[in-house]
């Protein structure tokens, strides 16, 4: 017998708007139970990519490629099909909760919403299940928390109610989008091992997309790094991030602050800024801000080709240590 596909399946996916491409050739896998991140700077494409797979980018957009979920392809699915997808076996959670949220409806009708259009349950019985939610992600008082506004919760309550509703009707994969960003560092952290623990109970595949490499490597298995629309790196996480293959790779480790740098020791950013998405280019996107670039990184676009098991890297010069 064959072994079952993957719980996510992309291939190939690229995004366009108006000509300019901001995603191209994205592929990755996603087993049931898996977690994967996917880092880089703002304008890498990561939440672009995020969003196709949940049908919830503009309808100016123009889609290529192939994404399959359980089996399925999503790509051209009718907006009912999306409609009993999202939420159900597909959830997300984005990185703003006070804009995520109704300001005007009471946590209890935005969450009891989900289950009454997708489980068909009364409203009284989903009601008690979001209770049971809430506790679940320990929001303290659950009952008395679905009366309240989401001005009425900190940062990191409404949060907590956001991963509680996408939780609601036990989906396969959650996507994450940089659901920590809003907050400060200790809740980000408690919100962190929050969503390792529920992955881990409810044995759901999670995505978590995030600028952060700190971010993701306390969740995450692997690691996908995204660079102006593109795939720059993919491996384990700890290999990754233990021995960077590839220059952008190694810069976003380099540019971390560190608790033991001597005090007043600058940060080392990554020179020069990401290109503007769409721009031509023939060589490789990362060629002007690398210090390593060779002629061939100006002329040739490299191929993300596998470099040990687990392992790829798009680069005519991949690292073997550390420095760029």
């Amino acid at each position: 017998m064959s072994a079952s596909p993957p719980l996510l399946q992309v291939e190939a996916l690229s995004i366009e708007y108006a000509g300019a491409r901001v995603v191209e050739g994205v592929g990755f896998e996603l087993e049931a139970g898996a977690t994967l991140g996917i880092v880089g700077e703002s304008g890498s494409g990561k939440s672009q990519t995020a969003l196709a797979l949940l049908g919830l980018l503009p309808a100016r957009a123009r889609l290529r490629g192939s994404v399959r979920f359980e089996g399925r392809e999503l790509l051209g699915l009718a907006e009912r099909d999306w409609n009993r997808l999202r939420g159900s076996r597909i959830a997300l959670v984005f990185q703003d909760p006070m804009t995520s949220l109704n300001p005007y409806l009471s946590i209890g009708t935005q969450m009891a919403e989900v289950l009454c259009l997708h489980r068909g349950l009364p409203r009284a019985a989903a009601l008690a299940e979001s209770a049971r939610m809430l506790d679940a992600v320990r929001i303290t008082d659950a009952v008395a928390r679905l009366a309240q506004y989401p001005h009425e919760l900190s940062g990191g309550m409404r949060q907590r109610v956001l991963i509680a509703t996408a939780l609601l009707c036990r989906p396969a994969l959650l996507v994450a989008d940089e659901p920590t960003t809003a907050l400060d560092v200790t809740v980000q952290a408690e919100i962190l091992v929050l969503l390792e623990q529920l992955q881990r109970d409810l044995g759901l595949a999670l995505l978590l997309i995030s600028h952060d490499l700190d971010v993701v490597a306390e969740v995450c298995e692997r690691i996908l790094v995204m660079y102006a629309g593109r795939v720059m790196e993919s491996g384990p996480a700890a290999a990754l991030l233990a021995e960077p293959r590839h220059p952008y790779t190694a810069g976003l480790l380099a540019s971390r602050p560190r608790l033991d740098a001597p005090p007043g020791q600058p940060l080392q950013p990554i020179p020069g800024q990401p290109p503007t998405p769409g721009q031509p280019t023939n060589g490789c996107v990362f060629q002007p801000r690398c210090g390593r670039a060779v002629a061939v990184c100006a002329e040739q676009r490299p191929d993300l080709l596998p470099l040990a098991p687990g392992r790829c890297c798009a680069c005519h010069r991949p690292l073997t240590g550390w420095g760029m």
